[in-house]
């Protein structure tokens, strides 16, 4: 998402600094027996390798089935004052009250819920949090009198927003018995409302409840489908020793390191993560974490769902006009010709910017005051009602000129929620239609993304703007399918004809933006250009979400990811050279 704040914002050296905190590799690696079960020990910051099995570590006494309910509770955290404890009526500073049900298979942890579980959003209690938990493990240590461990990576969202924080977890369970929580949160992206850039540690005390967790069968072969499905990934060592460290020299070097999440690099269809640093340390189970990667959320899902429907029902779709289905906008001046494919090139001709065409500026209608009814607005009525109000036509007509606006990619999904509802019936969604016809098929199995807030939810539209909490895999596995043209196997997923234009090409591709660095948009890409070692010239497609996330489609099924959490438009964040770079020097993109 490209974002310019209103609001004032903190640097992010100062955000990050861990007044009076050990380096990770100085700090204890495990908490003990002791510590867990009297719940009162030291709230600061430990080494992540504290949430993770050890050397000695050996399987768990016996499987945990059960429910913890977590009570809400003041986070310890750093800074230990934020801007504000009023966001949206709600305190960031609180852990939400949540109650979690887990099994296990085999040596994982499994919650049977991995969608968002809405807390902060809703009416309920003091905390702004919103939470998602993911699959960890549960082991046993020597020393721990018969106690075995369970640990899971979580992150606190928010169903209006679109960052995590990101934590893990860590209890002590017997037989009908439990410890108290111990969690720290040491990684996130960049944030919009919640200014501060925070990191936190504490003890919670939970209550368990132990009874059969219903459906418990259904819940364990659904994740066994899932880890068979599971993405490989392999080690910056493996591909050191596959191409040569030389070569990999300087990849992603242009960001300040404190400002990086996660980086990697596929190769061969391979994905090989270089690193996902936290300041404790690796994060735990980064390959399981989700992570907010905002606007990234339009070239993964808003522009995925539009090629698989010109797939299944016709390339027309690109050209229908979105009052045929958006019927509130049929008597607005300036939607009547407005189709479907200009509003996936951001070109409505619709704003509340300038009116002046030049300079060219993709971003220029940001900043002004004008968006932030829209985003803070819960209900698809609002939110549509809210667009129509504040966009006024521009002069230059749809299909020319690129406005950057999250509040079309929004009109968008709702648009084919509705194209999908005539043709597949009432209860059908774009989001159940991506799961179902798209991300199943290629081995995602959980998809979780913010919605509006509805009385009913099973009426939540999904926001398709932003609020898609992909896993790395879950990256790797979108992109994959784009760089072999929408097949999986021999099976054409998406349209072919409307995917062709969004892969790498020597000429540029879309609309002008004005950026030095992505300089044109097509179909929810941003298009990065590249000036090869072996001669040639490539323009090459960007998923590109608010902190400076990329996923970057390179030429003969390259793909770079970095994820990171800039907010204060730091040059080398922006800036994607290193990345394309290195890729060139491992292809000739040029043959």
């Amino acid at each position: 998402m490209v974002r310019i704040r209103w609001i004032s914002a903190c640097t992010l050296a100062a955000c990050l600094a861990l007044s009076g905190t050990a380096r990770a590799q100085d700090l204890p690696t495990q908490v003990s027996v002791a510590q867990m079960t009297a719940g009162n020990g030291d709230t600061k910051l430990v080494a992540n390798v504290s949430f993770l099995p050890s050397a000695d570590a050996a399987e768990a006494y016996l499987p945990f089935t059960g429910t913890i309910n977590i009570p809400e509770a003041a986070m310890v955290t750093e800074p230990a004052k934020f801007k504000s404890n009023a966001v949206l009526g709600k305190d960031p500073q609180i852990f939400p009250a949540v109650s979690l049900s887990f099994i296990t298979y085999e040596s994982d942890l499994v919650p049977v819920q991995q969608d968002l579980i809405r807390i902060g959003s809703t009416a309920n209690g003091r905390s702004f949090w919103d939470m998602i938990v993911q699959p960890g493990k549960v082991w046993s240590e020597p020393d721990d009198d018969g106690w075995s461990r369970a640990s899971f990576p979580f992150q606190l969202v928010n169903s209006l927003e679109g960052e995590t924080h990101t934590g893990i977890a860590l209890f002590l369970y017997k037989e009908g018995e439990i410890s108290n929580l111990r969690y720290q949160i040491v990684q996130q992206t960049a944030p919009f409302y919640v200014e501060d850039y925070f990191t936190a540690a504490g003890y919670l005390r939970v209550t368990y409840d132990g009874d059969d967790i219903a459906a418990s069968s259904d819940a364990r072969d659904a994740y066994a489908r899932a880890q068979a499905d599971a993405e490989k990934l392999g080690t910056w060592a493996e591909l050191e020793a596959k191409v040569g460290k030389e070569k990999l020299e300087g990849f992603d070097s242009t960001i300040p390191p404190n400002e990086l999440v996660l980086d990697g690099l596929m190769l061969d269809n391979i994905f090989y993560l270089k690193s996902c640093p936290t300041p404790m340390g690796e994060l735990p189970y980064c390959n399981r974490q989700r992570f907010g990667v905002w606007s990234v959320t339009k070239a993964a899902a808003n522009a995925v769902a539009m090629l698989r429907i010109a797939e299944k029902y016709g390339p027309q779709i690109f050209d229908t006009k979105i009052t045929d289905y958006i019927s509130e906008a049929k008597d607005v001046p300036g939607w009547q010709t407005v189709t479907f494919g200009d509003a996936l090139n951001m070109a409505t001709g619709m704003g509340y910017g300038s009116p002046n065409a030049e300079p060219v500026s993709i971003t220029e209608p940001l900043g002004n005051g004008g968006y932030a009814p829209w985003f803070e607005a819960r209900t698809e009525k609002d939110k549509i009602a809210t667009l129509l109000k504040q966009a006024k036509p521009y002069a230059w007509g749809p299909g020319k000129i690129a406005r950057y606006r999250d509040e079309d990619m929004f009109l968008l999904g709702v648009a084919m929620t509705r194209f999908l509802k005539q043709k597949e019936g009432p209860s059908a969604n774009v989001w159940d239609f991506l799961v179902k016809e798209v991300y199943q098929p290629i081995g995602i199995h959980v998809a979780a993304i913010n919605k509006t807030i509805e009385a009913n939810p099973t009426d939540d539209q999904p926001l398709m703007a932003f609020g898609y909490y992909p896993t790395i895999g879950d990256l790797v596995k979108i992109a994959r399918l784009y760089q072999n043209g929408g097949k999986l196997g021999d099976t054409q997923i998406l349209n072919a004809e409307k995917l062709a234009d969004i892969l790498p090409s020597a000429q540029p591709v879309g609309l002008p933006t004005g950026s030095a660095e992505r300089p044109f948009y097509h179909k929810a890409f941003w298009r990065g250009q590249l000036q090869s070692g072996n001669g040639c010239s490539v323009s090459y497609p960007v998923m590109s979400g608010w902190g400076m996330n990329f996923v970057s489609l390179m030429p003969k099924g390259v793909t770079t990811i970095r994820l990171a959490k800039d907010w204060d438009g730091n040059a080398g964040a922006s800036d994607m050279s290193s990345l394309a770079g290195t890729a060139d020097k491992l292809v000739n993109f040029c043959q």
